[in-house]
């Protein structure tokens, strides 16, 4: 690993767990453009401000890069008081009709860090099921000022209200491979719709959470599919870990290996538990079926997060996608191809059946384009 990337890890675990950062990392030249350009680029700027202020004073970025830091995060802020003023108006919105959604991912996990509005926030998912999505539509369709397109899919319908993008869904996850697909609503069933392990509540409020034996295995499930799809950053990694410290005393550790392992993702699951234990310092007693033989493949794992950045933005481009359909759909191809070629060795045997029912989705929809 090269000294920018520990003294970077070591300041992102510094921020995650209230440790002291490891000073005889500093005593080297900083290059602090690359630090906090990795920490943007990755969606952990909040979390790594909180290990920069743990740093002696002669060691920290000069003014004008902590000005622009402080810049950051004060948007970071903004966003997540907005995110919450949001939040509270659909699903009230959505309670006094008899609908009680069920918050996934997002502000759900962002109460678990030291300082939560400082976690970088994306949009609201909520879960409402099959019996009242079609109400829950309804009532959301009158909601507000439309701001945005808005879109139905197979697995949500997707809004904007005061710049802040929504989205209802149906299913709570699927996946175009209609074996793991299979598997995945039976589990969706059992945890979820039929309440196995019973659910919490978002800040003392009627808004209610999943399950903390779904949402160990369904925060590693929306992971694992974004990074096949196009990459992640390391902010969905630390959701995760985080997630697996915070609720170890309450998980069922061995039935999560069972639920993980049905879905055909136990390997990807061990390389993934490499980078949470050895790179962002989750204590290994916490981590279900650690496996140290999946450390090499944890550092080329590694190495693709940090190239690609937050959900693929950052992957090599090749240019501009072009504005006609079938140009656009090739450009976007030839990305798809690099990304699976540099990823399959992971995990060929999931990686390999999601991406050839993918790939087969992709043409029957080009093909109904015509």
């Amino acid at each position: 690993m090269k000294s920018v990337e520990k003294q970077f890890f070591s300041l992102l675990r510094a921020g995650l767990w209230d440790l002291d950062v490891d000073t005889s990392l500093f005593e080297e030249p900083i290059d602090w453009q690359t630090i906090l350009e990795m920490g943007r680029k990755q969606t952990v700027l909040g979390v790594l401000a909180d290990g920069i202020a743990k740093l002696p004073s002669e060691s920290r970025p000069s003014k004008k890069d902590t000005q622009w830091l402080q810049s950051q995060i004060f948007k970071i802020r903004k966003s997540h008081l907005l995110l919450n003023q949001t939040l509270k108006e659909v699903t009230e919105l959505l309670l006094d009709r008899g609908i009680r959604p069920v918050l996934l991912k997002g502000q759900g996990v962002a109460r678990l860090y030291r300082y939560p509005e400082q976690r970088q926030c994306g949009d609201i998912d909520l879960y409402i099921g099959e019996t009242l999505y079609t109400k829950a539509c309804e009532v959301v369709s009158a909601y507000g000022e439309k701001s945005g397109k808005e879109s139905e899919s197979q697995q949500h319908y997707h809004f904007n209200r005061n710049g802040v993008s929504v989205e209802l869904h149906r299913l709570a996850a699927y996946s175009l491979d209609p074996f793991v697909d299979k598997r995945l609503q039976c589990f969706v069933k059992l945890y979820l719709d039929n309440g196995y392990a019973g659910y919490e509540k978002y800040n003392w409020s009627n808004l209610l959470l999943p399950p903390v034996q779904f949402d160990a295995c369904y925060l590693f499930y929306h992971l694992a599919k974004h990074f096949l799809m196009e990459g992640i950053g390391l902010r969905q990694i630390c959701d995760w870990t985080l997630y697996l410290y915070t609720y170890a005393d309450k998980l069922d550790k061995e039935q999560l290996l069972k639920d993980i392992r049905s879905l055909g993702m136990l390997r990807l699951w061990e390389i993934f538990g490499c980078i949470a234990v050895d790179y962002l310092g989750l204590p290994q007693s916490n981590f279900p079926g650690y496996n140290p033989l999946r450390r090499t493949q944890a550092a080329d794992l590694m190495n693709s997060v940090l190239s690609v950045g937050n959900f693929g933005h950052y992957a090599p481009s090749g240019g501009f996608r072009p504005n006609d359909y079938y140009a656009g759909k090739w450009y976007a191809f030839r990305k798809w191809i690099w990304w699976k070629v540099k990823i399959l060795r992971l995990n060929p045997y999931w990686i390999g059946r999601v991406s050839l029912f993918s790939f087969g989705h992709s043409i029957k929809v080009a093909l109904l384009h015509r």
